[in-house]
């Protein structure tokens, strides 16, 4: 198993990644709503949660939080992830979004909104579903936008 420092990856291209797909992705998680069996994700409502504010701010700095740990998971992947897998880096990417769907975002982020674990307390599949594709999505794009050195 090899391990990348940060020096070793492509740091500018890491952060574009990481910037591109969790902005995608929070819009993807507005517009999901629109789609049958899908329902609309806040995911800047959601940081706002953990961060536990009501003031009119406090939704601007969930989406800051957001795309920062974007980034941060993007790096996680392209030193981790990304040097041991010979698959095709969008498959590498949606494998490690999906990881992320069910163990950050469905146990940890999910619970601690009120959500239960993967959104089992919305009383449907809606939310679980939803938070499944928009990781998949956003781990493709990771994918397709970095190029490692």
């Amino acid at each position: 198993m090899r391990f990348l420092s940060w020096r070793e990856v492509d740091f500018s291209g890491v952060v574009l990644a990481g910037l591109l797909a969790g902005y995608c992705m929070a819009l993807a998680g507005l517009w999901a709503g629109r789609i049958r069996g899908l329902v609309a994700v806040d995911i800047a409502d959601f940081g706002r949660r953990y961060i536990v504010s009501d003031r009119p701010s406090a939704w601007f700095f969930g989406l800051a939080s957001h795309l920062c740990n974007s980034v941060i998971l993007t790096l996680l992947w392209a030193t981790v992830v990304e040097p041991n897998l010979s698959w095709p880096r969008v498959l590498e990417g949606a494998a490690f979004g999906a990881f992320l769907a069910v163990t950050l975002a469905g146990a940890l982020v999910a619970p601690m909104a009120g959500l239960g674990f993967l959104g089992r307390k919305t009383g449907g599949a809606g939310f679980g579903l939803t938070s499944l594709l928009v990781h998949l999505g956003w781990g493709a794009l990771i994918g397709l936008v970095y190029v490692p050195p």
